[in-house]
């Protein structure tokens, strides 16, 4: 599988139809509204580590620290993810 450049690693996304991996070229999923998917490869502690992403952007990493959670910005540091 090809690597992304700057520590970004390809993901696997599926048509359904293909079991063959696509390669996003990106590390981030952005929408029309701003916020967006962030996959990342450091480590994330909640309410710690910072981030530039828009507030209600996911995050998810690979990094040993934090890969069991998905996060949240609120604007300025990631936070873990809540369902109400």
């Amino acid at each position: 599988m090809a690597t992304i450049p700057n520590g970004g690693a390809a993901y696997q996304v599926s048509d359904g139809n293909t079991a063959s991996a696509v390669l996003l070229g990106t590390d981030t999923v952005t929408s029309s509204t701003g916020a967006g998917l962030y996959f990342l490869t450091e480590a994330v502690t909640a309410n710690t580590t910072t981030t530039s992403a828009p507030a209600g952007s996911i995050g998810v990493t690979t990094n040993a620290t934090g890969n069991d959670s998905m996060f949240m910005s609120d604007g300025s540091k990631w936070q873990f993810a809540v369902v109400a």
